[in-house]
């Protein structure tokens, strides 16, 4: 069995995120540029954001509140076994990743898997 993972828009459509929400197109483009530049992920403001910024033609709090925005929709009617093997005891509760959190655990998740993702949740997607 191949332990490779989905590709980003795979990913992100397999945890629950809707292509309709601009922060989906915004998180599908920071993590191409993160899977190329894993180490990006560790300075998404002054590395990703400025390139995503222009791409989309938004403004720094555009950008946050489409992420912000999107994150949470997912959160809340999104994929709930997957996002629980993604973010672990963390899922449960109020709790909300942040930009950075969601990117980062994303970023990892497409990088090197996880057992639960590549295991058969959804063996379909794997690219």
């Amino acid at each position: 069995m191949s332990t490779q993972c989905p590709a980003p828009a795979a990913a992100l459509r397999a945890i629950g995120m809707h292509p309709k929400y601009v922060g989906y197109g915004c998180s599908l483009e920071i993590l191409k540029y993160t899977l190329a530049h894993p180490e990006a992920v560790y300075r998404l403001p002054q590395a990703v954001y400025p390139r995503i910024m222009e791409l989309f033609g938004c403004s720094r709090a555009a950008l946050d509140r489409n992420l912000r925005f999107a994150i949470l929709r997912t959160w809340e009617s999104g994929n709930r076994q997957l996002l629980s093997s993604l973010f672990s005891a963390s899922f449960h509760g109020d709790w909300v990743p942040t930009n950075t959190e969601f990117i980062s655990v994303m970023t990892d998740y497409l990088l090197h898997g996880t057992d639960a993702s590549c295991a058969g949740i959804y063996p379909s997607i794997r690219a």
